[in-house]
This record gives structure tokens, C-alpha cells and sequence, in this order.
């Protein structure tokens, strides 16, 4: 009898044994996920993949706890130098910054193998032709927006003198209520502000991606964290490249967590998800993050070249550093040809 009831009290206190060993055990876990922050220039369908990072567990299973904060251009290149975030979008603002500052950072990875911008007009242009005399509109005069729709009008026969700029900023809002007024005839945008652009009347007349390779969307971090904290840099570039890759291969999976995290209003979800594969069309095929070195060209030329007035070469090891995303992208790859030979 006295055994019997020693077993009913140890078959009674057992879950409450088993949870004070287990639950330890999974705080402890939770507790070694690094803290980071990942600042990109806006909450757009050109960072989805960061969203996408977050919500399937991407970053969690790489044990960072990750947070987006909206810090675009130099202000995100200053926060990143500062500490202020591990991570910054603002690649080309952080090349020009080691060229013409020399800033201690490194451009680790870029998220497309193309640019992912369109040329939209208003409805009375219907060709390149029709903007000769007319005023284009860029983000800011002789960024890499004024170039690169400069070298697009020149392989079409429109010469740099033939049409006027004008600065618009980066607000899709504000570049779409000039071509509506006439302010512009022509500017460009992103995928997701496409969408909307389309229904208030305005023309999409060309995809840049198609003219070259130039790499776009690229992650910047300090010399710093990148002798102390290598490991780091690699698990980071894990969760966002297989992010670009569920966002590429898995539209409808993307699509909801563009509309849960991004706010996109009134616009309906067959419009978010065309916006989502005009953006894909910008993705190389296989494992994104490690331009070709012709792209790699292309965008030291037009980002950094071209805006700083520089001659002479600059070597790719200046501005980047990509053997950690070489790295990741050749576990990747192994680990997608396993999974089809099985």
C-alpha cells in the first residue's frame, strides 16, 4: 500500500518535474538569439525579404532576433558607422561614402542581379522619342537614377542635352502626382508603386532591368563587425537569401506577409502580387546575393564612378566584401542538390 501510494504522488509530481528541466532549457535557448538591427531606405516590396526573414522564422532559426528600422541614404550609412544598426540597405551610399570619406564598411551582399526600377510616363508619351525637349524626373539630380535613365535614353537615340531633369525625390506618391499634373512626363518606380501608378492612369513604357546587369539592394556593414563578428554576418546572409528565394519561388506565400507587414491600404492582393513578380524579374536565377562580376562593374561605374567624377579603376575589394555570401551561397546550393537526388 505504501509503495502504491509512493507511485501515485511520483506519477502526480512528474509533469511538474519535467516542465522545471524542460522550461529552463527552452529560455535559455530563446535567450541566445543576438539582438540586431537591420536598416533599410523604406518598407517596400524592394525589402520584402526582410519582412519575410521575420515572419517565417528565418532569422529565428539562425538565432537573431531581428528588427527593421526605415533609415535610407547617408542618414543609414551615419546610423551604421555610429552603431546605431548592424546592417544597412543604403549600399550605394555607403561605396561612395569609403570612396569620397573613406568610411571603415563593406558592402556584403545585394539582394538582385538587376535593377528593379520601371520607366512610367504619362499619357501622352508613348515612346523614348517623345521625350525629346520634355522634363524627366529623378530622384536627385546626378544620382544613379539621372544615370542610369541618361544611358537608357542614349541606347535609344535621346542624348543627355535633349531633355530636362527634374528632382522628385523618392516618395512613389509624390512622382506620380507630377506626372499626373505634368510637372514630369516621365520618371521612374518601383515595382509595388507600379501597381498603384497603373490604376491612376500612368504608363509603364520599360523595365531598366533589361538594359544590363547592375546589382541593386545592397547591405552594408562596418569593418568592425566583420573581423569580430564573422559568424554573425554569415547567419545574417542565410535568413535573407533564403528569404529572396521563398519570396521567388513562393509568390502567394510572399504576397501574405507583404500585406500583413507592409500596409498596403486599399490596394487588393492580386495587385500585390503582381507588384511582387515584376520585383522577381530582378532575381538572377538559383542562389541570390553574389552579383556576376560584370554587374559587379556595372554598379561600381554607375553608383560610384560616375556620381564622384572618378577616372581611374576601383578594385571590388575597396568596396565589398563578399566572401561571406560566397560562402553561404555554396552551402545553399549543396544543400539544394541534395535535396534532389534524394
Amino acid at each position: 500500500m505504501a509503495r502504491w501510494v509512493s507511485n501515485t504522488s511520483y506519477s502526480r509530481t512528474r509533469p511538474v518535474w519535467i516542465l522545471s528541466m524542460v522550461l529552463p532549457l527552452l529560455f535559455s535557448t530563446a535567450g541566445r538569439a543576438e539582438k540586431i538591427r537591420t536598416a533599410i531606405p523604406s518598407a517596400s516590396i524592394h525589402y520584402l525579404s526582410l519582412y519575410v526573414a521575420e515572419e517565417k522564422g528565418f532569422f529565428r532559426e539562425e538565432e537573431l532576433e531581428n528588427e527593421i528600422v526605415s533609415i535610407g541614404g547617408p542618414t543609414g550609412i551615419a546610423a551604421l558607422l555610429s552603431g546605431a544598426v548592424d546592417y544597412s540597405g543604403a549600399g550605394g551610399s555607403g561605396m561612395r561614402a569609403v570612396i569620397s570619406g573613406g568610411a571603415p564598411l563593406k558592402v556584403i551582399m545585394f539582394q538582385t542581379e538587376r535593377v528593379t526600377w520601371y520607366l512610367v510616363t504619362g499619357p501622352n508619351i508613348a515612346k523614348i522619342s517623345d521625350l525629346k525637349g520634355k522634363t524627366v524626373g529623378v530622384n536627385a539630380l546626378r544620382d544613379t537614377t539621372d544615370t542610369l535613365l541618361t544611358r537608357y535614353f542614349e541606347g535609344h537615340g535621346l542624348a543627355a542635352g535633349d531633355f530636362n531633369r527634374v528632382a522628385l525625390g523618392t516618395s512613389p506618391s509624390t512622382v506620380i502626382a507630377a506626372l499626373k499634373s505634368g510637372v514630369a512626363e516621365a520618371a521612374m518606380l518601383d515595382p509595388a508603386s507600379i501597381v498603384r501608378a497603373e490604376r491612376e492612369g500612368i504608363r509603364v513604357l520599360a523595365f531598366l532591368g533589361d538594359m544590363f546587369p547592375y546589382p541593386f539592394q545592397g547591405f552594408a556593414v562596418t569593418e568592425k563587425k566583420i573581423s569580430e563578428i564573422p559568424g554573425q554576418i554569415k547567419r545574417w546572409l542565410r535568413a535573407v537569401i533564403r528569404s529572396l528565394m521563398f519570396i521567388r519561388d513562393d509568390v502567394e506565400g510572399a504576397t501574405d506577409v507583404a500585406i500583413k507587414r507592409l500596409k498596403f491600404g486599399s490596394i487588393g492582393r492580386a495587385l500585390v502580387s503582381d507588384g511582387i513578380r515584376r520585383y522577381i524579374k530582378s532575381l538572377p536565377e538559383g542562389v541570390p546575393g553574389l552579383p556576376s562580376p560584370g554587374a559587379l562593374r556595372s554598379v561600381i561605374e554607375y553608383d560610384v564612378r560616375v556620381p564622384l567624377k572618378i577616372k581611374e579603376e576601383i578594385p571590388v575589394d575597396r568596396l565589398m566584401n563578399l566572401k561571406f555570401v560566397e560562402e553561404v551561397r555554396k552551402q545553399l546550393e549543396s544543400k539544394k542538390s541534395s535535396e534532389r537526388t534524394r
